[in-house]
């Protein structure tokens, strides 16, 4: 028996010392062979990485978008908020907001867009308040013996336009007060443009009022040249307004 013990003594002994270094050794083999699987489960992206496909990548969640093609199969396009005749009605707005714009029956209106005549032409309507309102209705308001300015000023603009006939007439008829403002007489015929054909008129009217036709009703006026001119440019302004609203001249 104690050569048997003694006899199995080193088998034990070398059993011992294979499990001290061959335990760790499993171990350290199990270990690699897990890291090894976890390597090679690629996700989707990675493998398409490695295989040279681009990969798009996405900064937030992707959203599923469904386009409804309908039965032509084409996707319909972005339907446009304005209707057919959008493009005219913008057209009109503007021309009504463009000053230069002549509607039927004006003249040329480049005179009343120079900013000092409408400077001239706002005094002017606080002059007429003072002293053409006494006779006048001007904003719906003031005397009635004489029609009101508006009516006065659009036939004034329409008389400019036979203005030759009557200064024919005053040669023949009225030679003496034709000879005393023939230079005036001449300047507002030559002048081609009605407006300003009509400023010289009134410049000539608003000084004496019989200048050109003896039986003129409006008493003379002792106005400052200023004034005259603010009253000028405010009949002119007065006269496009009335033609713009469809005021009727006097017979």
């Amino acid at each position: 028996m104690q050569g048997l013990s003694r006899g199995r003594t080193p088998g034990l002994l070398r059993e011992v010392a294979f499990s001290s270094w061959s335990l760790p050794l499993l171990i350290t083999v199990s270990l690699i062979s897990i890291v090894s699987c976890g390597d090679g489960a690629k996700n989707p992206d990675q493998e398409a990485s490695a295989n040279g496909t681009p990969v798009e990548q996405h900064s937030g969640p992707i959203v599923e978008t469904k386009v409804d093609q309908g039965t032509s199969g084409r996707i319909d396009p972005e339907v446009s908020t304005k209707t057919p005749n959008s493009t005219q009605s913008d057209q009109d707005d503007t021309a009504s907001q463009d000053p230069s714009a002549q509607p039927q029956g004006l003249p040329d209106l480049s005179l009343i867009e120079d900013p000092a005549f409408q400077r001239r032409a706002k005094l002017g309507h606080l002059v007429a308040k003072k002293r053409c309102i006494l006779c006048h209705k001007i904003d719906g308001r003031g005397a009635i013996l004489q029609p009101p300015l508006i009516q006065v000023s659009v036939r004034r603009l329409e008389r400019m336009q036979s203005f030759s006939d009557h200064l024919e007439t005053m040669r023949q008829d009225d030679p003496n007060r034709y000879e005393a403002k023939e230079e005036l007489f001449l300047a507002i015929e030559d002048e081609a443009d009605q407006l300003r054909k009509m400023s010289l008129w009134l410049h000539g009217y608003l000084k004496q009022p019989t200048f050109d036709n003896g039986q003129a009703k409006m008493p003379l006026q002792v106005l400052k040249p200023e004034e005259i001119d603010q009253l000028v440019s405010y009949v002119i302004q007065l006269s496009i307004d009335g033609i713009r609203e469809g005021v009727k001249a006097l017979e």
